[in-house]
């Protein structure tokens, strides 16, 4: 009983079903026949990852962007930060109206603007 069968031969033979006639015959042991499992589903998973990571197989995954959706988020993104600069200068623009209302001194607006817009500024 404590005799491993792991290197013990074993026969596995395709037969014809009408005649019965051996079509091929194999010899295999209980090692050879799981490592060779295991290798032909690491091959067929490696080609499989390799078929869709390399080609463009990949953009029908949901959810994956291509190339058009990239663009479009580079040009959103440009877009917002024109927003944001446009809504700073209305915010100052109105901040300087409501001052001039209220007869105060009004703020220079064009030095507050070059200031926020310098990209190496530590005024942000």
């Amino acid at each position: 009983m404590g005799k491993s069968n792991w290197n013990k031969l074993y026969r596995v033979s395709v037969l014809e079903d009408e005649s019965h006639r051996t079509v091929r015959s194999y010899r295999i042991t209980r090692l050879g026949f799981i490592l060779s499992v295991i290798t032909f589903s690491v091959v067929v998973v490696a080609a499989l990852y390799a078929l869709i990571a390399f080609t463009p197989l990949r953009t029908t995954i949901p959810g994956y962007p291509d190339a058009h959706f990239r663009r479009e988020a580079v040009n959103n993104a440009i877009k917002i930060d024109s927003l944001e600069s446009a809504i700073t200068r209305w915010k100052l623009y109105s901040e300087n109206l409501s001052r001039v209302l209220a007869g105060d001194t009004t703020i220079n607006l064009d030095s507050l603007l070059t200031v926020k817009d310098a990209p190496d500024s530590l005024v942000k």
